[in-house]
C-alpha cells in the first residue's frame, strides 16, 4: 500500500518504519526540516523496543506534497491538525482516506478537513518520544483499533488494519469512538499528574488524591454518556469503575495502578509534564481538555475538576505557575468554587 504519513515524531515515525520495513510505500511528511535532512541522508532509526533504520519513498515538507497521497496517516499534534491538513484536502483523491492517529476528539478536525466519509479514527496505547533528527525512541506496546466514525467494519478497513499489523496486533472496531473515548478518560488523570513535578507513578501512590483523580474520569464518562457512546475496558483501566455511582476505594486502586503500570520504566512522565518543564511549550489541553469541555457545555455538562486542569496548565504554560503539589489542592479548590458558582 501506499502511506503518506503527516508527522515523522513519535507515533508517525514508529508506525512508518514498521509499514517500510513490511514492504509498503510510505512518504514523510514533516516541518522540521531538520529531522527531514537527517531522515534522506541516513534514514529513520528506531530505537527502544525496535531496533531498525528505514528509508522512506521520500521526506518530504509540506510545500512538496503531490498527488497521489494514498492512505493518509495524520499523527501530528491535535494543536496542529487543521494546519497540517490544508495542504493535504484538496490533493486526496475520492476513493483515499485519512486516518487519525491523534488523541483527544481530532478526528473531527480531520472531517471537518476532508469530509467525514474519508476519515477513519485509530485508538492505541503503544508510544515513544522523538529523541534527536532522525531518531525516534520505540517505548510502549499496546493496543491498537481502527475504525470507522460510525457504522461497521468496511473493506477499506479492514486492509488498512491488515497493513498496521506489521506494527503490532491490530483490531478491526465497529465501536472504535468506545476506545477513544476511554482513552479520553484515562488522559484526564495524565493532565492532572502533569501539574506537578514528580512521577506518574509516585503521583497516583498518593491516596490524597485518588478522589480527584476519580473525578476526573467521572466528569469525562458523564460527557460520553451524553453523547451517546459506551465507555469500555481499555488494557485493565475500566472508566466505568470510576463513576461516582457504586464507586469503591478499591477499584480506584485498581485502575490507577493499571495507569502507572502501562508507563515505559524508562519514561515515567507524560508527554504533557515533557511539553511544560522540558520543551516550554503549549500542551494538547487546549484541543484536549478544551474540546472536552466544549462538549459538555453543548450538553449542559458541568466539568469543573476538567475546566480547573484546564485552567491551571493554562497557567504553567504562560509562566504564572510553576510544578507543586499545591496544584493538584487548587485544582480541587476551583473545581469547589465552581460547582458551588453553577449551584
Amino acid at each position: 500500500m501506499r502511506f503518506t504519513i503527516v508527522g515523522a515524531g513519535a507515533i508517525g515515525g514508529i508506525t512508518g518504519a514498521h509499514l517500510i520495513q513490511a514492504g509498503h510505500d510510505v512518504t514523510f511528511v514533516d516541518s522540521a526540516e531538520e529531522h527531514l535532512a537527517a531522515i534522506r541522508v541516513n534514514g529513520l532509526t528506531l530505537t527502544g523496543l525496535s531496533e531498525l533504520t528505514v528509508r522512506p519513498q521520500a521526506a518530504i515538507g509540506p510545500s512538496e506534497l503531490r498527488a497521489p497521497l494514498g492512505t493518509v496517516l495524520c499523527a501530528v499534534k491535535t494543536l496542529h491538525t487543521t494546519a497540517a491538513l490544508a495542504p493535504i484536502a484538496p490533493l486526496l483523491r475520492p476513493d483515499e482516506v485519512v486516518l487519525s492517529m491523534q488523541n483527544g476528539l481530532a478526528y473531527k478536525d480531520v472531517a471537518a478537513a476532508v469530509g467525514a466519509d474519508r476519515t477513519l479514527v485509530a485508538c492505541f496505547s503503544f508510544g515513544g518520544h522523538y529523541e534527536a533528527p532522525g531518531r525516534v525512541v520505540h517505548g510502549t506496546r499496546g493496543g491498537f483499533q481502527i475504525g470507522e466514525i460510525q457504522g461497521p467494519v468496511t473493506p477499506r478497513v479492514s486492509r488498512l488494519r491488515d497493513a498496521l499489523a506489521s506494527l503490532q496486533e491490530c483490531v478491526a472496531s465497529d465501536h472504535v469512538l468506545s476506545c477513544l473515548w476511554s482513552k479520553i478518560a484515562m488522559a484526564s488523570v495524565f493532565f492532572a499528574t502533569a501539574l506537578v513535578d514528580a512521577d506518574v507513578k509516585e503521583i497516583l501512590s498518593r491516596e490524597r488524591y485518588h478522589g480527584l483523580m476519580a473525578d476526573l474520569v467521572a466528569e469525562t464518562a458523564a460527557v460520553a454518556d451524553a453523547t451517546g457512546v459506551r465507555l469500555i475496558a481499555l488494557h485493565g483501566f475500566d472508566p466505568n469503575a470510576l463513576r461516582r455511582e457504586g464507586r469503591s476505594a478499591a477499584a480506584v486502586r485498581l485502575a490507577l495502578d493499571t495507569i502507572t503500570r502501562s508507563f515505559n520504566p524508562r519514561q515515567q512522565r507524560t508527554g504533557i509534564w515533557i511539553d511544560l518543564a522540558v520543551r516550554k511549550r503549549k500542551t494538547e489541553a487546549e484541543p484536549q481538555l478544551g474540546r472536552l469541555i466544549a462538549e459538555a457545555t453543548e450538553r449542559g455538562i458541568a466539568m469543573p475538576l476538567t475546566r480547573a486542569v484546564y485552567e491551571v496548565i493554562t497557567e504553567m504554560e504562560t509562566g504564572r505557575r510553576g510544578f507543586a503539589w499545591e496544584n493538584l489542592d487548587e485544582v480541587e479548590r476551583r473545581g469547589r468554587e465552581l460547582s458551588e458558582a453553577r449551584g
